[in-house]
């Protein structure tokens, strides 16, 4: 459909130039999970400087894991502030009526690894070439600084709205989502949301869960020289790695959902960290593997746990090494629940009319095998919700991340298009 005079006045208010400064200023401030502090309060600044509400305040995380729907997390909390940082706009101060709309993006990041591995400063936020480099520029500080000057531009636009729109910028999510769960609770909520993960401006309408597990294998130490004498805790891990490979298997086979089963591996069971032994010639004791499996669409995070330990289990019961003694299985860290909204939902309709407009091509639907959180938004705030972002997921957590600077400036242009046509 053509632009509207309103449209375009809202478009032309985007300053493209001081998003992209203000997004490498943002990627400059190291904010990994456990560490996001400094990057609020900075953000927090500048949402006060365009004029927009802010609320910041210091998350009570103790509080937070004694609710019964805690969506789980990893770091240790105890020693750095949890803060939480939500900005409103409306037309009128003080005004609550009309629709709202809610742009979510995560300000933590995850570690930036081995240094040696980078081309690129992880904190520099080098512009070459057109893309912006560091940790956190496509995971997922492109999506948020867009929201935000698209909010920016429709306030400095003067052009007329009914209703709100809301950036919350959320800790957290990288480690299970207390950030989202936080403002959710605080009450900040809306009629509909948009999350602005890199998507590379897909619509992502459908997630999958994801469950962190730690086991221990249990073992008996013995001098490598006798070690017909000891219990190798490897090489009973090695029957188990074998066991979960089967159980990946056969749970991403004939998978239907229209979305999801289109993918290569809908649901990964991956092993991310082992750990065994304490002595080079010593039979290993102990082993600990952690990792995460997939929790498929519509598919209850509890029946996911018990089958994976009943596989677990089952092996154990078949070893007489394993069956006097046990395997310790953990919950450990991120739980996260599959979430999704009906494919021809008003909110994907509007997005991907608004690429249309900008663009003159349709978006791809697809579905995501990671979590995010959009299921707290959905499932927890009773929120429709559409993952659509700036960045590629495919470089994200890794070495020389990164985005390119033309669709941070799209996705903010959808973004005007979309809370002006939503509101």
């Amino acid at each position: 459909m053509p632009l509207s005079s309103i449209e375009h006045k809202a478009l032309a208010s985007l300053d493209e130039q001081g998003l992209i400064k203000a997004l490498r200023d943002l990627v400059r401030i190291p904010s990994a999970t456990g560490q996001e502090a400094a990057a609020q309060n900075w953000l927090a600044q500048q949402m006060r400087h365009f004029g927009l509400d802010v609320d910041l305040w210091d998350i009570d995380v103790a509080e937070l894991q004694r609710h019964p729907q805690f969506p789980g997390m990893e770091v240790d909390r105890s020693k750095d502030r949890a803060v939480g940082l939500v900005a409103t706009w409306r037309r009128e101060a003080g005004a609550a009526s009309g629709r709202r709309l809610v742009f979510n993006g995560h300000i933590d990041v995850v570690p930036e690894g081995d240094r040696a591995s980078w081309q690129y400063e992880p904190w520099g936020a080098d512009l070459v070439d057109g893309r912006i480099y560091g940790r956190g520029a496509c995971d997922m500080k492109g999506g948020l600084m867009a929201a935000l000057f698209a909010i920016k531009a429709i306030k400095d636009s003067f052009v007329p709205i009914d209703g709100s729109l809301m950036v919350q910028s959320v800790i957290g999510e990288e480690d299970g989502g207390i950030g989202t769960f936080a403002s959710l609770l605080r009450g900040h909520r809306g009629n509909a949301a948009i999350v602005c993960e890199p998507t590379r401006l897909n619509l992502i309408p459908a997630q999958a869960g994801a469950l962190t597990f730690t086991v221990r294998v249990p073992g008996k130490s013995a001098h490598a020289c006798v070690r017909l004498e000891g219990v190798s805790a490897i090489e009973k891990y090695l029957d188990i790695h074998r066991a979960l490979i089967q159980l990946e298997r056969e749970r991403n086979s004939e998978v239907e959902h229209p979305l999801l089963g289109k993918l290569p591996l809908p649901y990964p069971l991956s092993i991310g960290r082992v750990q065994a032994g304490n002595w080079s010639s010593s039979v290993p004791e102990e082993l600990i593997f952690e990792g995460r499996i997939g929790v498929a669409m519509g598919e209850a995070s509890d029946a996911v746990r018990r089958q994976f330990e009943r596989t677990l289990l089952n092996l154990a019961e078949e070893d007489p090494w394993l069956r006097d003694h046990p395997l310790e299985i953990k919950w450990s860290g991120g739980q996260f629940e599959s979430g999704e909204i009906p494919l021809n939902h008003p909110l994907v309709k509007l997005c991907q009319q608004c690429m249309v407009d900008l663009t003159g091509h349709e978006r791809v639907l697809q579905g995501a095998p990671y979590g995010s959180d959009l299921r707290l938004l959905v499932n927890f705030g009773g929120i429709p919700t559409v993952l659509f972002g700036p960045g590629d997921v495919r470089v994200a957590h890794m070495p020389d991340e990164h985005t390119e600077s033309s669709q941070v400036i799209l996705a903010a242009r959808a973004y005007i298009l979309a809370a002006l046509r939503f509101l």
